[in-house]
């Protein structure tokens, strides 16, 4: 009794689904998918593709307006920055020297000035300012001292080797390191310095 039930079931499933297919062929012929040509439906409006390719071609050449610039495509896995094998800097108590990895120097003095050279040796620019106010804090190294890192720190010509958590130069405390730079808090304010980078604070 039940597999005569089930087999009743499946012999009107498979008729629904013959006269399914029967109907969506029936379908699909008379709107001319079968045919291969291409016939617009009753009411539609014209194609507005051929009307501005026409429109196009009358319209001649293309004008691009002054200021307009066309950027080439970007691989978005390449770096933006590639470092040269990162700055290296020389301080001393008068003067901090910057080399970057293309050559490029840079170099403070005491007093303000500060004098930029380019890789090539070409061009030097040279300009003199007022000392800034505030409190100098330059991350002068991070190194691994018995399986932590410790922060070499020079405040306003003072150095500190400290470690996270530890608190220096009355105000100042390290929050984090990494091998190339730390996160530090002056007060209840958070900084992130990266080796050989000063701030003022």
């Amino acid at each position: 009794m039940i597999s005569a039930k089930r087999t009743l079931a499946s012999v009107l499933v498979a008729m629904l689904l013959v006269a399914t297919a029967i109907a969506a062929m029936w379908l699909m012929a008379s709107a001319g998918v079968f045919g291969g040509a291409e016939q617009p439906l009753a009411g539609a409006p014209e194609s507005s593709t051929e009307s501005n390719l026409s429109a196009a071609a009358g319209a001649g050449s293309v004008e691009i307006k002054s200021g307009f610039q066309v950027s080439q495509p970007r691989d978005p896995f390449e770096p933006l920055i590639v470092s040269g094998g990162g700055p290296t800097t020389t301080l001393d108590d008068e003067s901090t020297t910057t080399t970057t990895g293309d050559g490029s120097t840079t170099t403070t003095t005491g007093d303000g000035s500060t004098t930029t050279t380019t890789g090539d040796g070409s061009t030097t620019t040279t300009t003199a300012g007022d000392s800034p106010d505030g409190i100098r804090v330059v991350l002068l190294e991070v190194r691994d001292e018995s399986g932590s890192l410790v922060a070499v720190v020079e405040v306003d010509g003072e150095t500190y080797t400290v470690g996270v958590g530890d608190t220096f130069a009355v105000s100042f405390k390290v929050v984090s390191l990494t091998e190339s730079g730390g996160v530090f808090t002056f007060g209840d304010s958070a900084f992130t310095l990266a080796v050989g980078q000063s701030i003022l604070k």
